[in-house]
């Protein structure tokens, strides 16, 4: 019996302890050497280096624009489909899941190979990943504002405020949008450790993003590299971390939407 009480509590450490050690080695190594200790000179370094900076302020700005131009997409559509043709759920649904089983390379090559001829100079842009990025996130965006639009009465919610006087767009705004707030922040931030991290898509259409930045710092400058690697993981943890908080408030909101029905 003692055995099967602590069976848990061993199977959890033994995860943490898989998980932590190679962080905290990653982290040791690239922030701490023999004759300095503790040092910040890789990321001094980096931070001189316009050419590397470049990279990581691609990942931000395709990151934003992914997030914005996605979800000006997915919110409008999910809330007509929901108030107007529910039966169509289903479908976008799988269409939505498309990405999972369509290679990056397939769909980067096939896409190319069609469009490329037409838009020239749209493909040798960096705002030319935008799409691709869009695409490869949909079933984060999708699922996160479905399940958020389940969980309020949307029908309710639109005869009530229209039945006051306000108009659709209003609505939308000052309605729907508020109450689908926390899905929209948790679903971003899955969004923003996706697109942030993509590397095929950026190596084939050959632009520099932070993700290439650190195949090429792992080959010239290793430790700056592991600072890097180590500041993204932690910086993914904490997303993952308010991706929690933001989920226990749509559940509040919820469960506040339904009492107030």
């Amino acid at each position: 019996m003692t055995g099967r009480r602590f069976a848990p509590q061993i199977v959890l450490t033994a995860y943490l302890i898989g998980a932590v050690a190679p962080l905290i080695a990653v982290g040791y190594f690239g922030f701490f050497n023999v004759r300095d200790g503790f040092t910040l000179a890789p990321l001094m370094q980096l931070l001189g280096n316009d050419s590397a900076l470049q990279p990581i302020l691609n990942t931000v700005i395709l990151t934003v624009l992914t997030v914005l131009i996605g979800y000006a997409l997915v919110i409008p559509s999910l809330v007509w489909m929901h108030l107007r043709t529910p039966k169509l759920l289903g479908m976008a649904e799988t269409v939505s899941l498309l990405p999972y089983v369509i290679p990056a390379i397939a769909l980067v090559g096939g896409v190319n190979l069609v469009l490329r001829p037409m838009f020239p100079g749209f493909f040798v842009s960096l705002y030319s990943l935008v799409p691709f990025y869009i695409i490869i996130t949909l079933p984060f965006m999708y699922r996160t504002i479905d399940s958020g639009l389940r969980s309020l009465d949307l029908r309710t919610l639109m005869r009530a405020s229209e039945s006051l006087g306000s108009g659709t767009l209003a609505t939308f705004f000052k309605v729907v949008l508020p109450n689908l707030w926390p899905a929209i922040v948790s679903g971003s931030l899955l969004v923003v450790m996706m697109a942030s991290g993509e590397l095929v898509m950026a190596q084939l259409m050959l632009h520099k993003t932070f993700p290439t930045l650190l195949i090429e710092l792992g080959q010239s400058q290793v430790r700056l590299a592991a600072a890097l690697s180590f500041i993204t993981i932690v910086g993914s943890w904490a997303l993952m971390a308010l991706m929690v908080v933001a989920g226990r408030g749509r559940n509040a909101t919820a469960r506040a939407t339904q009492f107030a029905i």
